[in-house]
């Protein structure tokens, strides 16, 4: 996970099944980062293999962030990540980064220096910056 300047960016590997631990850690360590408030969040699905229905659940819930970007490579993915659509939050699905950052500038977060969390369990990657 890294902390960019005007949003929280999660990157989860390729192949992972997304379970409710691995979702209840990624919000754990979005809302250690964001103690200033909700930022958006951009997360990258990539070829994420499941995701399992305790997650799904987790993710509908989740208020860690006050918009979210899904980033994902084709419509297998939007069809995947479908639920997110009913969560706590506004989410859209993007196949294109740049349009989905661009649709966090209509509602601009609070700007924080670009710092990263390197979290260590399965399934999240990428590393950004540093502390």
């Amino acid at each position: 996970m890294s902390v960019e300047p005007n949003f929280n960016r999660i990157i989860w590997a390729p192949g992972v099944t997304m379970t409710g631990n691995d979702v209840r850690r990624t919000i754990g360590a979005v809302d250690a980062v964001s103690s200033a408030g909700r930022r958006p969040l951009l997360v990258h699905i990539g070829s994420v293999e499941q995701i399992t229905r305790e997650a799904r659940e987790l993710l509908i819930a989740d208020t860690c962030s006050m918009r979210t970007a899904v980033l994902g490579m084709d419509q297998v993915s939007k069809v995947m990540t479908a639920f997110a659509y009913t969560s706590a939050t506004p989410t859209e699905f993007f196949t294109d980064e740049a349009e989905a950052i661009a649709g966090f500038s209509s509602h601009p977060a609070k700007a924080l220096r670009r710092s990263t969390i390197m979290l260590t369990y399965q399934g999240v990657i990428g590393v950004r910056g540093s502390f």
